[in-house]
């Protein structure tokens, strides 16, 4: 578990060591799923679900502290919005590489 992450849970759901693994787990077998969603979304030109899904990488980033990702879930909402190929290319690939240091 990330450092980062340990201290948010602790201040926001107690010591339950066992409930924050449990809610970490969640965060990252939910990561690696809504990712591979992501790019599915990306390789099919759905800019819409491409958006919904990085809204819910965002709100789960957020939910145990995990700032980083969820600042690129939300620069890739912008460039699904706005179609942009490039940019959400770039930044799938900078959710992959956060998720192997989940």
């Amino acid at each position: 578990m990330k450092e980062v992450c340990k201290r948010y849970m602790h201040d926001q759901f107690g010591d339950d060591e066992e409930l924050l693994a449990e809610i970490y787990g969640e965060y990252k077998s939910s990561f690696g799923v809504k990712l591979a969603e992501a790019r599915a979304a990306f390789a099919a030109g759905n800019w819409n679900a491409l958006d919904k899904i990085a809204h819910t990488i965002k709100g789960n980033a957020l939910a145990v502290g995990d700032a980083e990702p969820a600042e690129t879930a939300i620069a890739l909402r912008k460039a699904a919005t706005l179609a942009d190929a490039e940019a959400s290319k770039k930044l799938i690939a900078d959710l992959e590489a956060f998720e192997k240091q989940i």
